[in-house]
């Protein structure tokens, strides 16, 4: 279950996840139910687990990015408009880089590096900020 507003875990910082953990049981969790909205992301803590490990599903990134870590940005944006699934009906207008590089781990433990553009790149920078308990 996606947690809603309120729910402690969105407040709070989430733990970087130890090298090679399984957590394959929480990636099932997070794809499943992220399939069950619109939504193109999603942060651990969402689901009421602390792991510092997000979701993305969108324009072509389909993956999860474990210890995710923003290395490069450019292009500020002033008026991102959000909305966040664990804020059901919210929009707010947010400052965003409109080019992100993340860096981190898929959910086999392989190194990845991923360069993101526009939409993309909002949906990263959005998930990133709810693992360090910062919400729209």
């Amino acid at each position: 279950m996606i947690v809603q507003k309120g729910f402690p875990t969105l407040k709070q910082i989430a733990d970087n996840v130890p090298l090679n953990t399984d957590v394959s049981d929480v990636v099932a969790e997070m794809r499943l139910e992220l399939s069950k909205t619109t939504g193109i992301g999603l942060a651990a803590n969402q689901i009421g687990c602390l792991q510092r490990i997000i979701l993305i599903n969108c324009n072509g990134f389909m993956g999860v990015v474990i210890n995710p870590v923003i290395t490069k940005r450019s292009g500020k944006i002033k008026n991102s408009v959000e909305g966040c699934l664990s804020y059901p009906g919210k929009q707010v207008k947010v400052k965003r880089d409109n080019q992100v590089v993340v860096i981190g781990f898929d959910e086999n433990w392989k190194p990845i590096s991923r360069k993101c553009k526009a939409l993309t790149a909002f949906c990263v920078q959005h998930e990133i900020d709810h693992l360090n308990g910062i919400t729209i």
